[in-house]
């Protein structure tokens, strides 16, 4: 199925690399004590977010993209998205929307991106700017809401809900996007 090279290839162990901080993120935040415990725990965010960007700078770069890679780098991608959200929901209740938010469009895209591929054998291309940039502002803003522990103020908020504008401008970009795939001949 998948050759040891693919396996082991740099941007797969990476991806790997960032799964297993999932767990570690998770310890690290419900455990912090103080403004260290939380600098901790946004760090490992932030290394986490490096080592996304390496995992898809490298494979590009030097011919590394595998079928394993087109496999794994977006389940360590939404996996982390998704386990931050439902993290910070307990700290930031608006968290929730991007909860649903994310539940919703990645559904959307799973469920009628699976529908459209089995009946054109066609598929939406791997991310669009608008999702690329929504995400970006979504760790963004984790990282900060993490570091500098901040619930309840008008920051968080602001925040909070200008990344759930941006959330659903890419997850209404995707639909359309399938609803443009779904119409072609």
């Amino acid at each position: 199925m998948f050759t040891k090279k693919e396996i082991f290839s740099i941007p797969n162990i990476l991806c790997y690399f960032r799964i297993g901080l999932v767990p570690i993120f998770l310890y690290t935040y419900f455990t912090a004590e103080g403004s260290e415990g939380h600098m901790i725990s946004a760090g490992i965010l932030i290394l986490s977010s490096l080592s996304d960007f390496f995992d898809g700078f490298i494979a590009r770069k030097y011919d590394m993209i595998t079928e394993l890679g087109k496999l794994i780098d977006p389940v360590a991608d939404k996996l982390t998205q998704f386990v931050v959200a439902c993290t910070l929901m307990y700290t930031y209740p608006a968290y929730s929307w991007l909860v649903a938010i994310i539940v919703l469009k990645d559904g959307m895209l799973l469920f009628v991106g699976w529908f459209i591929y089995r009946k054109k054998g066609k598929h939406l291309a791997q991310a669009e700017m608008p999702g690329k940039i929504a995400t970006a502002v979504f760790f963004v803003v984790s990282i900060l809401l993490i570091a500098f522990y901040i619930p309840g103020t008008m920051i968080s908020t602001v925040m909070i809900y200008s990344t759930v504008v941006l959330m659903i401008i890419a997850m209404i970009y995707y639909s359309q996007g399938l609803y443009r795939l779904y119409k072609e001949n």
